[in-house]
């Protein structure tokens, strides 16, 4: 089996892939009520089938160990359990971990399915506690079903069991010790994750508040201690002293991660994306591959050597990133 390898000899052995660039939440910095991007056609994004042969390629012929299923919000797509079961078969033969990035709100009645075809991993985003702030926040009224999910998660034994906060100055800064007080005795993770640049999700440096400010304000009241004995790649990982839960923090902006990073991602059109941050140039179309007969996989997998290639050594500064309107979380992924 081939290793997934750039020109700076970082290995690449993690997908993130967007089913959706629809949700059923407008958070105020991915998906704002008043956004300009349009929404894909459903023949635009890819077909469950188009999919499963992609991860079969990735998995199967180049070295991919860990899938992650992101949107929009993944939940929303039609038949995405019986999706799951189908990737589930092919976990079964070749071995990789998968995991689901969700908001919660569709989540707590298909748990038990998602449990029993294969989920390892599970990433629920919640920005506030507060009912009123989490209306504001994303747009709609569903911290109760978020909160229902979390239980039901956490007692299915879906573990690590991770939150996924974006902080925001004079947002929701104010709710980091409460958040860590909602993780402290369990055995879940919260995961402070900076505020990035996006389309137009209107980031300023106002809003920004780093992961070392973040951290401070924790250790106020808690005392935290890195967690050496593994490598991660993306999060910097601490043990709360005296208790049981985790605290990570993301720190795309402040302090990047691009040295180590082993990303690809597919974003919801189909394209392949070299960087969080990439601004459309050398971007794979899968659409296009998958539909043309001349090309087997192994042409495919000699594409994505290809285009691996060209990925930068770091994403551009802040600067670069304000100018990029044309990027979508919404459609990357995450």
């Amino acid at each position: 089996m081939q290793t997934l390898k750039d020109s700076f000899s970082r290995a690449h052995d993690y997908l993130r892939i967007s089913l959706t660039d629809k949700c059923n939440l407008n958070c105020i910095y991915c998906n704002p009520a008043d956004s300009k991007f349009k929404k894909l056609h459903r023949n635009e994004i890819l077909t469950y089938d188009e999919l499963l042969r992609l991860i079969n390629i990735f998995t199967g012929k180049l070295g991919v160990t860990k899938i992650r299923f992101t949107g929009g919000e993944p939940l929303v797509r039609k038949d995405v359990i019986n999706f799951f079961e189908s990737v589930n078969l092919l976990k079964q033969q070749y071995g990789f971990e998968i995991g689901l990035t969700t908001n919660g709100t569709l989540l707590e009645d298909k748990l038990y399915d998602l449990k029993k075809f294969g989920l390892d991993k599970l990433n629920i985003s919640l920005d506030s506690l507060k009912p009123e702030r989490f209306k504001y926040i994303t747009g709609k009224d569903n911290l109760d079903s978020v909160i229902s999910s979390i239980k039901k998660a956490s007692a299915l034994g879906f573990e690590p069991l991770k939150i996924n906060v974006v902080v925001m100055r004079f947002v929701n800064d104010d709710e980091i010790i409460d958040f860590v007080n909602l993780v402290k005795d369990t055995k879940m993770n919260v995961r402070f994750i900076e505020f990035m640049p996006f389309g137009n999700n209107q980031w300023n440096q106002n809003g920004f508040i780093s992961y070392d400010e973040i951290k401070n304000i924790i250790e106020k009241e808690y005392s935290l201690t890195e967690i050496t004995s593994h490598k991660n790649l993306v999060a910097k990982d601490y043990n709360i002293q005296g208790h049981t839960g985790k605290v990570s923090f993301i720190s795309s902006i402040s302090n990047h991660f691009c040295e180590t990073c082993n990303r690809l991602r597919i974003d919801a059109q189909g394209k392949m994306k070299l960087c969080l941050f990439s601004a459309g140039e050398n971007e794979l179309s899968f659409k296009e591959l998958l539909n043309d007969k001349n090309y087997s996989d192994d042409d495919i997998c000699g594409f994505i050597e290809n285009s691996l290639q060209l990925k930068k050594k770091i994403h551009p500064g802040i600067d670069e990133l304000l100018k990029l309107e044309e990027n979508n979380m919404l459609s990357i992924g995450g």
